[in-house]
């Protein structure tokens, strides 16, 4: 669980920027559009609450399986995160809507194995229905892929940065949709 260490550790102390998180489908391997949010130094709970809330709410749908590495203890206060008064994410209608959806967090099953017993059965793709033999690792093969653009766009401006990202991650969905025949 070292996400972040780079921007504590001072070797981004000049970029406003330390990273990105996105939303991705844990079997198509596909980026959602709007679903990239900027990390500002280091990976942090608010931002990712936000960027998940914001993309739940705009998809619709009635049941949602999230798959993230910490999801054992990032889903325990979920909620009273955004539901924050302070920051407020979403209005009483929006609590309402939210309550009625089931969400279902989960770890994937190569970060499950560094985790403790308890969370092997809870948090386990093996013993969730509908889920198929998701692994959930395809979200890493992600940034294995665009991680070879890190050294570039560290040194670019906001804009440029933003559209090198963007085309990157759109020719990402290109290649996965175009090659699933192959």
């Amino acid at each position: 669980f070292r996400a972040g260490d780079a921007a504590r550790s001072g070797q981004s102390k000049n970029r406003p920027c330390t990273g990105l998180i996105s939303i991705s489908c844990a079997r198509s391997g596909a980026f959602f559009k709007g679903g990239t949010v900027d990390l500002a130094k280091g990976e942090r709970y608010r931002q990712i609450c936000e960027l998940q809330y914001s993309w739940i709410m705009q998809m619709g749908l009635h049941r949602i399986i999230i798959s993230y590495d910490i999801a054992c203890k990032y889903h325990i206060n979920f909620m009273e995160r955004i539901a924050e008064r302070s920051w407020p994410l979403m209005t009483p209608t929006e609590q309402s809507l939210f309550s009625a959806l089931i969400v279902v967090w989960l770890v994937p099953k190569f970060h499950l194995a560094a985790h403790i017993e308890g969370c092997v059965d809870k948090f386990s793709f093996n013993w969730t229905k509908n889920v198929g033999r998701t692994c959930g690792e395809l979200v890493e093969s992600n940034w294995a892929a665009l991680g070879m653009m890190a050294t570039s766009i560290r040194e670019m401006g906001f804009g440029h940065r933003r559209d090198t990202i963007n085309d990157a991650m759109c020719d990402w969905n290109w290649r996965k949709a175009t090659g699933e025949s192959e």
